[in-house]
């Protein structure tokens, strides 16, 4: 009889154990994180404008003809279709949070004046299309960046006023439960060293800045930080990527920077964009050079804009999702909207989709 007691405690202290460890193993299967870092792409590389206001025989009417140009361009890129393109993206992927990075919207009117009128605008546009697919994305910070208003010409050679805005958004996924997904809080702030550009006389910043949400997921906290570094000014990428480490990377729980680094990891070179060294330097892993070494992973660009170049392929991955802290591990990363649907690309920019596991 004792030894019957004895044998009937085994098994029930073998269960015990193996219960604990198989719900071990699904709390920590259950800690995995899906993210997603998306350039919606403007429609325009500004070369146009560029092109005149680095030109110092330019004229008025030629510059209003870059501005005319570059406007056109970026409306005729069909925001509310490329919008869809990137909702088929986050129905595939199902991310917890997405960074979304040059996210704009289009304004006229009349001139003299300010151009008030939105006629599209890219974040209604996807969360119009998330809704209609019966998705449960929200914005959880939608932070405005550059805001420029020039003059320009209309279809009939009237003068008018036309106006862009640039902006970072991040989405997160508002059907999951706290226990997956319980935000903690959500900051941003824009970079201190900023690039004025030369535009009618005038400099106007590109304000640029960052977007950091402390969330947790199964008990265990996590940053996830999304940015769009500087691409025109080396030293400026530099100086705002030590904003970056100094600010809201400067922490000790897991953290994920998700973002249009414009800097090149596949051929790394202060030339190419120091960001990118910048943070592998400060302890920041590659995970797609972890999980795809012999895989390139280029994201940019998939087609040209601004009449640069006749035809082009990807040549750049600038396009990362990096992470840091022992308490985080990659499982797998893919590239999305690598090709056009129905004839319509996404973006100019492949998107990027990590899932991660929170370790205990």
């Amino acid at each position: 009889m004792k030894r019957l007691l004895q044998s009937f405690a085994l098994v029930l202290f073998v269960a015990a154990g193996g219960s604990a460890l198989l719900a071990q193993g699904e709390n920590q299967r259950d800690r995995d994180l899906t993210v997603m870092t998306r350039n919606m792409d403007a429609g325009s590389d500004f070369g146009y404008i560029l092109a005149a206001a680095l030109n110092p025989n330019t004229t008025q009417a030629e510059f209003l003809g870059a501005i005319t140009k570059t406007f056109g361009e970026m409306y005729a890129s069909n925001y509310a279709a490329r919008a869809d393109r990137v909702a088929a993206e986050i129905e595939a992927a199902q991310p917890y949070l997405v960074g979304l990075q040059e996210v704009t919207t289009l304004r006229t009117g009349a001139y003299p004046g300010h151009a008030t009128t939105v006629v599209t605008d890219q974040l209604q546009s996807l969360l119009a299309a998330l809704e209609k697919r019966g998705l449960h994305y929200a914005a959880l910070k939608v932070q405005k960046n550059a805001d420029i208003e020039e003059p320009a010409f209309d279809a009939y050679y009237n003068v008018i006023m036309v106006g862009f805005a640039d902006y970072d958004v991040v989405l997160v996924r508002t059907d999951l439960p706290v226990s997956q997904l319980k935000i903690e809080g959500v900051q941003g702030k824009y970079f201190e060293a900023i690039l004025g550009f030369p535009i009618g006389g005038q400099s106007i910043p590109f304000t640029r800045g960052w977007i950091a949400v402390d969330a947790k997921l199964r008990g265990k906290n996590y940053r996830f930080v999304t940015t769009h570094l500087e691409t025109f000014v080396n030293e400026y990428q530099a100086a705002q990527t030590q904003e970056l480490l100094a600010g809201p990377l400067n922490t000790y729980v897991p953290t994920i920077l998700a973002g249009d680094l414009n800097s090149d990891a596949h051929a790394p070179s202060f030339a190419n964009g120091p960001a990118f060294g910048m943070l592998v330097n400060a302890g920041f892993a590659d995970i797609w050079s972890e999980l795809h070494p012999a895989d390139a992973g280029l994201t940019w660009p998939n087609f040209p804009e601004d009449e640069k170049f006749p035809t082009v392929t990807p040549f750049q991955r600038i396009d990362l999702i990096l992470t840091r802290g022992s308490g985080i591990a990659a499982e797998a990363e893919q590239l999305v909207g690598t090709a056009p649907v129905g004839g319509v690309w996404a973006s100019d920019h492949v998107g990027v989709v990590a899932t991660l596991k929170l370790l205990p």
